[in-house]
Parts: C-alpha cells; sequence; structure tokens
C-alpha cells in the first residue's frame, strides 16, 4: 500500500531532510504526534519525509467542509479505504447517530473493529481548521483509545487539545513545537548555501521566510536582510492565511500594539482602554500567530511578523507607541522611554531620557545601552546640552576610547549645575578613569585625591565608585598595602552604614588585590563568596574585572579544570559588555595560563607548543596601546613578552635579557619581582651564569617582600633550595625549602610543583627532613611524584618505620622476615630467589620455596600498613626491592660520605659521624653484609679523625673522649684505633 495523500509535492527539491526530528515521531510507547507551529514552519513537509517510503500509511489533509461531522466520516471513510483491501466501515450507517450522545463511542468502536490488528499510519493535517466540537472529541477519544497497532500523527496551528493534558504528562503523547521545528543556524546555511547572520536572525528560524529570502538571493548573496522585509509574496501569505481569518477585535489589538516590542499585558490594558489583553494574547498564542510568551505576564510577536503588522497598522501602532513612551517617561523608566523614543525617531524625548538616566548610575549595563542612541543622535553633535555630552563621555570611557571621552568630558563638566555634587562626582571619576590611561596613574590618583574627604551625606555606592578607582590604580601600581588597607577600611564603613551590598562589592576587588599579593587561598575565597552578587550588579563591576584574576588563581592552586571555563566566560562578557580598558591585562594573563601548560609539557620531557600563548600576548600588545598614551600597560606586555620567549628561544635568550632588564627599571616593583624571578628561572634551566642566577632570584624575592607580593617570591625561595641543594649546601637548601614549602602551603601555591626537573629534588630533601610533611605528602601526590612511605633504619637497630614518626617502628612479624629485607637491599640489583633460599635457608629441612614466599608476604603487609606497595618486585628472573617508597639511612650515609671524600672538610666530616648512629645490621648476624659493615666503620673513622684533631686544637676533652669510645668500639672488628695516639689525645 503507497501513502494516498493530496500533498505529496511536499517533498521537492531546495528542502532540508530533517533526519533527527523524524527520528522523534511515533516512539514506542506513544498514543499520539502532535506537531503544531504559525504556518509556514513546515510541518506539512516533515509528515512528508516520514511517509515517503513506508507502506499502510493513510493522509488525511482536512478542509473547511471537514467541519461539518458528516462529510469528515465521508473523508475520513475514503481515505482509509483507499489504502485497506477490506475495510467494513459505511459513514451512512452512523448519519442516524449524529445528534445522539453516543454517537463518538459508536463510530470509534466500528472504526477501530473495522481497523482491526493491522498495521496503520493516519496521518491527519491541517487539524487546526476543524472548529466542530463533535469532531474534535471524536479526535480525542481516539487518541486515548488508539491501540498499539495504530500510529496516529496530527498537524495543526493551534496547541493541544486540554483533553489530552493528562496523556501529555504521563508522556504518551509527543509534542513537535515551532521551536523544535525553527530552522537551525547549520540548516539554513546548507539551504542557502551562504550564511547571512543579520537576514537569520530577522526570520527566527521561520522556514517559509528562510525560503523566500533563499529565492531572492539567487544570483546575489549580497542582498540585504530589508529584503525580508519587503518581500510581497511572504506579506500576502500572512494578510489571506493568517490575519484576515481573525476576528475584528484581534485585528484591532495586533495594529494597535504592532510597535511594542514587549507587550505587558497590563500596560496594553491601560494604553487601549481593554481588560482582557491576557486573553487576546493567549488565544493568538493558542493558535500560533507568531506570538512568543515571554514570562507570566509579557509576550512578543515575530520579529517579520511584528513588521507587517506596522506596515497595516493605519497609524494605530505608533499611536500606541507614543502613549506607551509618555507613560515609561512619567514613570521613572528613562531606558524604556528612550527605547520607544528611538522607535519614534523623537530626539528631545531621547536628550531628556539620557538626561534622567545619568541619575540612575549604578543601574547594570546602563551606559552601555547608550550607543544606539548616540548613534542616533551623531549627524546632531553640535548643540547637545551639558549632561547629554557628559554622557557621552563616560559611554566612551567605559568602551576604552579616551582620547574621544577626554573631549566630551572637558566640553561637559565645567557647564554642570553646582549643586548636583553626585553627578560631578561621577563625571570626575570618568575623568580620572580617562587620566590613568592618557597620562598615569599617579595624575588619576591626584584626580581622585582632590575630591577627599567625601561627604558624610554621599551614597555608598558612589562612595565605592570614587573610592575603587584610587583602590585600584594603588594596585597596578604594586601599593598592595594601601590598597589592602583602604579596601579593608571602606568595608567596614559599608558594614557601620548599614550597606552589606556595598561591601561585598569591596571584597570581590580584594580577589585582585589577593591575586598581586600571591595568595591565592584568600584571593579564591573572596572571590567565590562574591558570586553570589547579582548578574546586574556584576555587569556594573565587569570595569574592573577580577575573573582572569580568579582563573589564573585555580590553575596555580591546582584546580586547572575550572580555569579555561572561567577565562571564556569573563572575555565573552568583557566583550559583550563592550569595557575594553582592562583587555590587554586580561589576555597577558590567558597567556600566561597558556604558557605555564606549554611549559608543564616542555619540563615534562612532552611536545609544547606556545603558539596560542603568543596570539593572546599579541592581542594584549595591541590593546595596550588602543587609545591610551601613558606606557604602563604597553611597557608591560612587551616585558611579559620577553620573558614569555626566554625559553621559547633558547638561542636568543641573553639577547632578550639584556631587554627585558633595560626596560624594568620603569615599571612597577610586581613587573620587577616577575622580570627577575623568570629570568632567573631561564638562567638556571639553561644552565647559564649561576652567581647571575641567584642574585635575580634573590632580587625577586627581597623586591616582591618589599611590597608585600610573594607571586613570584615563593617560586623563587624553591628554585634556590633546589641551586644551593645542587651545590651542596645543605643547610642553606633545608633554610629555603622550608621557607618554600610554609609560603606554598600558606597561600596555595601547587601548580608549578608538577615541573618535576625544577621541584623534585627540593621535595625530596623536604619529605626526608620532615619539612611541612602533611603538605609535602599532598603535594607528591598532586604532582604525580612517588611518595617516601617507608624508612628503613639499618645503623644499629634494624627496623621500618614512617619517614615522618621514625621512632615509632612498625613490627615486621618474623626475625626471618627482618633478615630477607635487608638482603634485599644488600643486593639491590637483584638476587636470584636460590642464591637468597642457600644464603638465608642454608641448613633448613623445611620446604624452602614455602618459607621464602611466606617471609615476602609478611614483608608486602609491613609494608601496606604505612601505605606502601609491595617492594619486592620480580624481573627477568631476579628479585629485587622498589626504592622508590623508600628512604634508607646507608643512602644518605653514602651521600653525606661521597661529599666528604671530595671535600674533607669538618663541616662534611660532621654529616657523616651524624649519619653513623650504629654499626650497620649490628643486630643481625648477616655474614653476608660484612664488607658493606667494615665499608662503613672505615668511613666513620675517617670522618671522626678530622673531628678528633679539631677536638684536641680546641682542647674540648669531654667530646675527644666521647668520640674515642666510639672509635675504640670497633677495634674488634678488624679497626685498631693506634693506641700511641690515643694515649697522646688522653694526656
Amino acid at each position: 500500500m503507497k501513502c494516498i495523500t493530496t500533498k505529496e509535492s511536499c517533498v521537492q527539491e531546495n528542502t532540508i531532510f530533517r533526519l533527527s526530528l523524524i527520528e522523534k515521531i511515533a516512539p514506542p510507547g506513544s498514543k499520539l504526534t502532535y506537531i503544531h507551529a504559525d504556518a509556514g514552519y513546515g510541518k506539512t513537509t516533515l509528515l512528508a519525509q516520514y511517509a515517503k517510503g513506508l507502506n499502510d500509511v493513510v493522509w488525511i489533509s482536512l478542509d473547511d467542509k471537514d467541519r461539518d461531522e458528516v462529510y469528515f466520516l465521508r473523508h475520513l471513510e475514503k481515505c482509509i479505504r483507499n489504502n485497506l483491501h477490506k475495510f467494513d466501515f459505511y459513514s451512512t450507517d452512523y448519519i442516524p447517530f449524529v445528534h445522539d450522545k453516543s454517537f463518538i463511542p459508536t463510530v470509534l468502536s466500528g472504526l477501530l473493529e473495522a481497523i482491526g490488528t493491522r498495521e496503520l499510519t493516519i496521518i491527519i493535517d491541517d487539524v487546526h481548521i476543524v472548529d466542530n466540537e463533535r469532531v474534535t472529541d471524536l479526535f480525542i477519544q481516539w487518541v486515548k483509545n488508539c491501540p498499539q497497532n495504530i500510529t496516529l500523527i496530527m498537524a495543526s496551528r493551534h496547541e493541544l487539545w486540554s483533553g489530552l493534558f493528562r496523556l501529555k504528562i504521563e508522556g504518551r503523547i509527543v509534542e513537535l513545537t515551532k521551536k523544535d521545528l525553527s530552522f537551525s543556524r547549520e540548516e539554513t546555511e546548507k539551504l542557502w548555501g551562504f550564511f547571512d547572520q543579520d537576514a537569520y536572525s530577522a526570520t527566527e528560524g521561520w522556514i517559509l521566510a528562510i525560503q523566500s529570502y533563499r529565492i531572492a538571493a539567487e544570483g546575489n548573496r549580497k542582498l540585504s536582510r530589508s529584503t525580508l522585509y519587503t518581500n510581497r509574496e511572504l506579506f500576502r501569505y500572512l494578510m489571506n492565511e493568517m490575519f484576515m481569518s481573525l476576528p475584528a477585535e484581534m485585528q484591532h489589538f495586533l495594529k494597535a500594539t504592532s510597535y511594542l516590542p514587549v507587550l505587558d499585558v497590563h500596560i496594553c490594558n491601560s494604553l487601549l482602554g481593554i481588560n482582557n489583553s491576557q486573553k487576546i494574547l493567549e488565544e493568538l498564542l493558542r493558535r500560533n500567530i507568531f506570538t512568543l510568551h515571554i514570562s507570566q505576564f509579557t509576550y512578543r510577536y515575530h520579529t517579520l511578523f511584528s513588521y507587517f503588522l506596522q506596515k497595516i497598522d493605519d497609524s494605530l501602532g505608533r499611536i500606541t507607541l507614543g502613549k506607551a513612551m509618555t507613560l515609561s517617561y512619567e514613570g521613572g523608566d528613562f531606558q524604556e522611554a528612550a527605547d520607544y523614543a528611538l522607535l519614534l525617531g523623537d530626539e528631545g524625548m531621547i536628550k531628556d531620557c539620557i538626561s534622567g538616566l545619568l541619575d540612575k548610575p549604578f543601574e547594570g549595563g546602563r551606559l552601555r545601552s547608550f550607543k544606539k542612541y548616540f548613534d542616533f543622535l551623531q549627524p546632531i553633535s553640535v548643540g547637545l546640552p551639558p549632561r547629554v555630552l557628559l554622557a557621552r563621555g563616560m559611554y566612551l570611557s567605559e568602551q576604552g576610547e579616551f582620547s574621544e571621552a577626554e573631549k566630551f568630558l572637558r566640553g561637559a563638566i565645567p557647564h554642570l549645575d553646582s549643586e548636583d555634587k553626585h553627578l560631578y562626582l561621577h563625571a570626575m571619576v570618568h575623568q580620572a578613569r580617562v587620566l590613568r590611561n592618557r597620562v598615569s596613574f599617579q595624575e588619576s590618583t591626584n584626580c581622585i585625591d582632590n575630591l577627599l574627604p567625601l561627604s558624610e551625606d554621599t551614597p555608598m555606592q558612589l562612595q565605592y565608585m570614587v573610592m575603587i578607582e584610587k583602590i585600584h590604580n594603588l594596585t597596578l601600581t604594586s601599593q598592595l598595602s594601601a590598597a589592602l588597607d583602604l579596601t579593608l577600611n571602606m568595608m567596614e564603613k559599608s558594614l557601620v552604614a548599614g550597606n552589606a551590598g556595598v561591601k561585598l562589592w569591596l571584597e570581590r576587588y580584594l580577589t585582585a588585590i589577593y591575586f598581586y599579593m600571591g595568595d591565592y587561598k584568600n584571593c579564591l575565597k573572596v572571590y567565590e563568596k562574591t558570586l553570589t552578587i547579582s548578574k546586574e550588579e556584576q555587569d556594573w563591576l565587569m570595569r574592573h574585572s577580577v575573573g582572569a584574576y580568579a582563573a589564573k588563581a585555580y590553575q596555580v592552586s591546582g584546580q586547572e579544570e575550572k580555569v579555561q571555563p572561567l577565562l571564556q566566560e569573563e572575555l565573552a562578557r568583557m566583550h559583550q559588555l563592550g569595557l575594553y580598558e582592562e583587555l590587554s591585562l586580561i589576555y597577558i594573563i590567558h597567556s600566561d595560563i597558556l604558557h605555564a601548560e606549554e611549559l608543564l609539557k616542555l619540563y615534562l620531557g612532552k611536545r609544547a607548543d606556545f603558539s596560542e600563548a603568543n596570539r593572546y600576548l599579541a592581542m594584549a600588545e595591541e590593546y595596550a596601546v588602543l587609545n591610551r598614551s601613558t606606557r604602563d600597560h604597553a611597557l608591560l606586555a612587551k616585558i611579559w613578552k620577553l620573558c614569555a620567549g626566554l625559553l621559547q628561544q633558547p638561542d636568543k635568550a641573553r639577547e632578550n635579557i639584556e631587554k627585558s632588564l633595560a626596560l624594568v627599571e620603569d615599571t612597577t616593583p610586581f613587573t620587577q619581582s616577575l622580570t627577575y624571578g623568570r629570568i632567573a628561572n631561564a638562567l638556571d634551566t639553561l644552565g647559564q651564569s649561576p652567581q647571575e642566577c641567584r642574585e635575580y632570584f634573590k632580587r625577586s624575592i627581597k623586591i616582591g617582600e618589599d611590597i608585600g607580593s610573594y607571586t613570584y617570591a615563593t617560586p623563587s625561595y624553591g628554585r634556590l633550595a633546589a641551586i644551593y641543594l645542587k651545590e651542596g649546601d645543605k643547610e642553606k637548601a633545608v633554610e629555603y625549602t622550608h621557607s618554600f614549602l610554609k609560603l606554598s602551603r600558606q597561600y596555595d601555591y601547587r601548580y608549578y610543583l608538577r615541573f618535576k626537573p625544577l621541584f623534585e629534588p627540593v621535595l625530596k630533601l623536604a619529605a626526608e627532613e620532615g619539612i611541612t610533611p602533611e603538605f609535602t605528602r599532598e603535594i607528591l601526590v598532586y604532582g604525580g611524584y612517588t611518595a617516601k612511605r617507608v624508612y628503613i633504619n639499618t645503623f644499629g637497630r634494624f627496623y621500618i618505620s614512617s619517614p615522618h614518626e621514625r621512632e615509632n617502628a612498625v613490627k615486621i612479624r618474623t626475625k626471618k622476615s627482618r633478615e630477607l629485607l635487608a638482603y634485599l637491599l644488600e643486593h639491590r640489583e637483584g638476587v636470584t630467589k636460590e642464591q637468597i633460599c642457600a644464603d638465608l635457608w642454608r641448613d633448613s629441612e623445611a620446604n624452602v620455596t614455602s618459607l621464602f614466599h611466606t617471609r615476602r608476604g609478611e614483608i608486602r603487609r609491613a609494608f601496606e600498613s604505612l601505605g606502601a606497595g609491595n617492594p619486592i618486585l620480580y624481573e627477568k628472573g631476579l628479585y629485587r626491592l622498589n626504592m622508590e617508597e623508600i628512604i634508607w639511612d646507608y643512602d644518605v650515609f653514602q651521600q653525606a660520605t661521597d661529599e666528604f671524600k671530595k671535600q674533607p672538610t669538618l663541616e662534611k666530616a660532621q654529616a657523616v659521624v651524624d649519619g653513623y648512629t650504629g654499626r650497620y645490621l649490628d643486630d643481625m648476624e648477616a655474614l653476608w653484609s660484612e664488607s658493606t659493615r667494615l665499608r662503613c666503620e672505615d668511613n666513620f673513622l675517617e670522618a671522626a679523625e678530622i673531628f678528633l684533631e679539631n677536638y684536641r686544637a680546641l682542647g674540648q676533652r669531654e667530646k675527644t673522649m666521647e668520640l674515642l669510645r666510639r672509635c675504640k668500639s670497633l677495634s674488634y672488628h678488624s679497626h685498631s684505633y693506634p693506641m700511641a695516639k690515643e694515649r697522646q689525645d688522653k694526656k
């Protein structure tokens, strides 16, 4: 059987096959698929695409005649009979029952019985045409009683009948609406073969308009969207298909409200002198007459439909718009009044509204909305009132166009009303912003200082607006303590005044101050707390952006998953709000984040690509000089770029260092600390000028600490610790490691500790020395290091313990297990099981293999109790210890011995003597370790000799005798301390 339909022509060329929508039609378990939308949204075309190629499909297209139930029954019978060879249903049998209450159940029972169990898809198109309640009730009951073998699909311009809401709630009805049917950007581009954003926005996805634009644009892709507004065929379709079929009251309402961008039911009632606006709008919505429901009491028309109405409104629309403008202005809603005035082209009202808006300076996004008004007034720039000139200067200042802003501010400020002190403060704040970008930070601060002290009656919001500019200047010029104190004082003042909102605004800016102080923990704490500020207020506060600082703080504190989403959101909001003053700084921070990600790859031996980071640096440089006369931003961007390139271009490192040093003295202390730290890092990484490297790290620390900033001082401590460790100066290495990890823990400095080649020796030292043990363990896990979890003591008593609690020995179950562990330590290169058994169980008559594996298990359990893995590895036929999680006192002693032999100083000898706390494996017989014992004793005695000579020279008899006793205790192991020297020592 084939689909019998009068609309098979719907599937034609220049349509888009909509597979994603087709797959939503008639899912298993559904009673009905109901597709409804305004005219021209492709309902019939979609149904034709669904039906094409299917068998057992009945298509019923309704028309005006189907409003009569008898005609509808005949139409239904004919369509189904054309598809079924045997269909025992005759509409004439039911004509006598048309006016009977049993008509619907009788017809439905006969219809379903006649179809039987045969699989059938029934598509009923244009259901909205039928307004006969009897036919509508038949549809509703059919849906409710529809058996599984019948797939029922309906298309309409009207919404679903209320009688089916229960089934809809139960999920038994599938609805496809205008939102589903609207063409996406991708579908539109595919249909047109090109894309025009303006034209697409005007269509709002309305398929008929999109098709009309395609036809008009054939051979001319440069058509403006005005083509859509003048398309006669489109307008003729709206007039004939939609408008003329509506009741007179509804037509009048549409004409009268055609110019209103948003239809508020209460305002419509007031403007038109009626009380049923919502009823009319709901009926338009039910009929899918190009009306969208925005909120409980607000609606709007489709863009093209609104324009169509304006062309036929008989001036009713403009009269209503004029009334709305007056009503808004008198009610103090100057922005809405200005928007209406713009539609009417009322120049005088626009000026009045701008003047009125200046008295509401704290509404989010207010200045941004001025652009459209100034664009309208652009040809009339001469003779503008002072308040309008001022508004334009403020707008340009907020947009970062400081050169133009200065002209308008200078022209307006002298003519302001002397009584309007609040507006004067508002104007001078923008003047300070202009000075910051046109002259210097200092001149900007001077401008603010001239306004202080503010009078007690100054609103807290206005006090914030003045003081935040000074705080911002102090922060960016590295006067961080002053910025912090001023902010905290203003927060206290806000609390006293009972204005918690302004206190939160000030607290938000602490994000920036703490960032420059290198206190990432508090930076994120205040940032996350102030996320409760409303979006409208956040938009107004965005002139001093803090999101990029928080993004960098998230990276440094090891919360990398939060970085990019926050950065992208911050940049998008800055562009959306048209705030460009701080874009240069944001691009620098964005570049630094990307640069750090690539550096991590580089240090871990992976391929790094700095191109994206460099792109943001280039944009930072570009914006730094845009509409600015000061060097501050441009100099910062230039130095940052030079420092970023030190490791990218090692062959030019020295040249770039010289360039950076030539510029750095003219910058802020924060930038100086950054520059010296990065130069030192590059020199150390490239293995150049060790002395110069140390000097620059120390300079970075001193400059940073002088201004209270640990942003670069913290890592510089860590790098110096690594340098001293490499040079063998353990005392200084421990001192700097203490400072480094203490600051890292205090300020949540983590990310860069993943740079293993730079910080692995420092963290290893911290683990061995018990420096900030808990934080060190956290960092070892976070950075992917293998943490040292077991300490093994072999000088004197043999035992294992936690590296951080070395006095608390962990019990290993048997003596033989302890001996096996010691044996494997002695044979670190690996040994066969046969050799182990021969050395440890030579005289045993038991199953030595079983004994060996039992003792292995005991060792494993002891290690697991300390959080370590199984230490005994089996590789290539050999058993050996995995030393990654082990600290062994023998290794520490041997390292001290090696350094002493290279440089036999008293200090180096001290490390050897201190490390020898007893004979090697003294509580074990362990004949297989005798050579190691003797070697350790030799090394101890050699170092002790240096001490004895020193003690003798200083006359320290007690220390001499104590060390002599330690030496003599070794004489029974073939180490006879010279008696003549002993007697001399006693004298």
